[in-house]
């Protein structure tokens, strides 16, 4: 009785084991987080092309620079955004 329990345990327990569902899952393991990786490059052909593209000019790129760097000046202040009227709270 106690071989018997045995192998069917054992068999239950094999046929939850499938190779075919597990090899499916580790061979598209990380597709999705690679195709959004691929999407966030602007110009992937960028090393390709001998064409240099065209932009704004030093001047103007160092002043839209320097205002996006001057946000960052200052610390921002800290609210409570949770507050419910209890005594002890700020």
């Amino acid at each position: 009785m106690k071989y018997l329990m045995l192998i069917i345990v054992g068999l239950m327990l094999t046929g939850c084991a499938s190779m075919q569902e597990s090899y499916t899952l580790d061979q598209e393991f990380g597709r999705a987080s690679g195709q959004s990786w691929q999407q966030q490059i602007a110009f992937p052909d960028a090393g390709m092309v001998p064409v240099v593209p065209t932009g704004i000019d030093g001047i103007t790129a160092e002043e839209i620079m320097g205002v996006y760097n001057g946000t960052f000046a200052e610390e921002p202040m800290q609210q409570n955004v949770l507050s419910f009227g209890l005594p002890g709270g700020k």
